[in-house]
């Protein structure tokens, strides 16, 4: 058999621990569980990653390098492209949170944030606050352009996408099905359209 690479260790071990703590809970899931569903080691797992935790960061850490779009993509020449692009943008990022397997992560994490809260301060740090993060930046950018007027970019980024996708959430958290991509839309529509007007120049 062909010895693997690190990069395709480190990838198969990811791929294990994203489904042991899926369906395990982190708190529940072993190093060793993981391994054996990666078909390595303990020791060979814990070459690559110091703890656990250190696991779960770099499943999320890929997770956001796979689905945040790259935001400076996203040029707004004219104020009249701000709407259609913040729509474009949210329902880019919809399926970090939406999706069945962003639902699911948002379960875990809340369930274990009292057993494991080091789990959930790294779900958060990793995900949700790059994200609040990401969008800030973008819509700094669009201010300086002279398109908004914010007083502090990356709150008004995390108050819209509270608006667009909190409720939604909550929902579907509750009902266990993931919305619909147009019922997203119609939501991110709303959210947009109320959010611009109240930072319009």
């Amino acid at each position: 058999m062909a010895r693997r690479d690190e990069a395709e260790l480190r990838e198969a071990i990811l791929d294990a621990a994203r489904g042991v703590f899926l369906t395990e809970g982190f708190a529940a899931a072993s190093v060793g569980t993981i391994a054996r569903t990666a078909g390595v080691s303990t020791k060979t797992i814990y070459r690559l990653f110091e703890t656990k935790t250190d696991i779960l960061v770099a499943v999320i850490s890929g997770f956001m390098e796979m689905m945040l779009p790259g935001l400076d993509e996203y040029v707004v020449a004219r104020r009249d492209e701000l709407e259609p692009m913040l729509n474009r943008i949210l329902n880019g990022l919809a399926p970090l949170g939406l999706s069945e397997g962003g639902l699911a992560a948002n379960r875990l994490a809340t369930t274990e944030v009292m057993r494991v809260p080091e789990m959930v301060a790294a779900f958060y740090r990793e995900g949700h606050e790059k994200i609040v993060a990401a969008l800030g930046r973008w819509l700094a950018r669009q201010q300086d352009a002279g398109h908004v007027r914010l007083a502090d970019p990356e709150q008004a980024a995390a108050m819209l996408l509270s608006m667009a996708y909190a409720d939604l959430t909550r929902r579907a958290t509750i009902n266990g099905e993931a919305p619909a991509p147009d019922t997203i839309a119609r939501w991110v529509e709303q959210a947009v359209a109320v959010f611009l007007r109240g930072v319009a120049v």
